[in-house]
């Protein structure tokens, strides 16, 4: 407890601030060598307090009051300025923070080439992509109608057949390390893929029409012939990227845009934005709207198309809900682009999920504890009012 008998240097540290924290006479200015003796220490040390400093947003929070010459590199990212997928402008209403680190940095995980030991849900998901693509292609060019074909004799030999020879290529990709893994996955995944045409073929009403409708991407081989090489411009004044899994007509001509998902169901039934972080069916609903404006579009869909998923369907009608939604999470982060302010507040992931920090990569970055700073800066007043529109996007349904 006596800093004099202190053995080294860590011991006497350690020793002055259990004097400090504990009180007891007058403290002030005991520990001020420290921030003297280390540059780096002090700037530690004010960033430490900046983060746990109640009631204000400091920018120690992330990308919080910029220098002007912050706000000049955003001007390039501006939402008239480049185009953004679907998926990035999800981040946003996740946390700020991590929009900011993913969609403006572009900061990724270091990936590591190694052998995988099971078929898990990113390789999976681009397994069932590509033979859903592949085989509603060869099926329209060899005219056959998937929605009234026979199941048995024609629709899945072929898919069989495609999903062999992709799973052939995906295997020198991914190098899987047990192989006797890797051919369960792909059994399951066939499993999955029959399920899928089965159902297709019990709701004829909609038929495969347009499959991988890219539209702002470099071009490729696999994609719709219809795919447009330039960004889609919305109303709300956003310019977007992407490609969109299927697009389904109808007998009276309404379109619908449908995104697969292999995954577990994330979006509630009545999903409208899902509070900003299911944008893609009113997202990819109003692009097709605007890549084929002689078609109504009625709406837009996310299919959870495996057993894991239960095959849920989750349809957002574009509607005056969905546009003015859509409009109010634009107007947010065009607010948050054009102040350069996007702190590290991390919104929950779920109902009894925990927050958006459970399994962010960017967690290296923030450190732990997030959440409770965030609550901390949340006790006053005006940095509630600083995040009023991000927290009411999150309200939406």
């Amino acid at each position: 407890r006596d800093a004099a008998l202190a053995i080294d240097a860590a011991e006497y540290d350690l020793a002055v601030l259990d004097r400090v924290l504990r009180g007891g006479g007058d403290v002030t200015g005991q520990a001020r060598y420290l921030v003297d003796a280390s540059p780096t220490l002090a700037r530690a040390l004010r960033t430490r307090f900046q983060r746990w400093q109640r009631g204000r947003w400091t920018p120690a929070d992330g990308l919080v009051l910029p220098p002007p010459s912050s706000l000049a590199a955003l001007e390039p990212h501006q939402l008239g300025a480049r185009a953004y997928s679907p998926t990035a402008l999800e981040l946003f209403a996740a946390c700020p923070y991590k929009f900011y680190l993913s969609a403006i940095h572009r900061l990724a995980p270091l990936d590591f080439p190694e052998a995988i030991e099971e078929l898990g849900p990113l390789e999976k998901g681009a397994l069932t992509h590509t033979v859903q693509f592949r085989l509603l292609s060869q099926l329209r060019d060899e005219g056959v109608d998937v929605r009234t074909a026979s199941l048995e004799s024609v629709v899945y030999p072929k898919l069989a057949a495609l999903l062999q020879a992709v799973a052939t290529e995906y295997r020198d990709d991914f190098q899987p390390a047990i192989e006797r893994i890797w051919e369960d996955g792909v059994a399951t995944t066939l499993a999955d893929l029959r399920e899928w045409l089965l159902r297709v073929q019990q709701d004829p009403s909609w038929e495969p029409w347009r499959f991988e409708l890219a539209f702002g991407l470099s071009a490729r081989d696999e994609r719709d012939p219809a795919s447009s090489p330039d960004p889609v411009v919305l109303d709300a004044g956003v310019r977007l990227r992407g490609s969109i899994d299927l697009v389904e007509r109808r007998s009276d001509g309404h379109l619908r845009a449908t995104d697969y998902k292999t995954g577990k169901q994330r979006a509630q039934p009545s999903n409208v934005v899902g509070g900003g972080r299911h944008l893609q069916p009113a997202l990819y609903a109003l692009v097709l709207e605007k890549l084929l404006p002689d078609h109504p579009t009625e709406a837009g869909r996310l299919y959870y198309c495996t057993q894991v998923g239960g095959f849920a369907s989750v349809a957002t009608p574009l509607d005056s809900l969905t546009r003015g939604s859509v409009a109010q999470v634009i107007g947010a982060l065009r607010l948050s682009l054009e102040r350069g302010f996007f702190p590290a507040l991390p919104g929950k992931a779920k109902a009894g999920s925990g927050d958006e920090c459970q399994y962010c990569d960017f967690r290296p970055v923030c450190g732990p504890d997030e959440p409770r700073r965030a609550k901390l800066k949340l006790s006053h007043a005006q940095a509630r009012k600083d995040v009023a529109a991000l927290e009411a996007v999150r309200g939406l349904p």
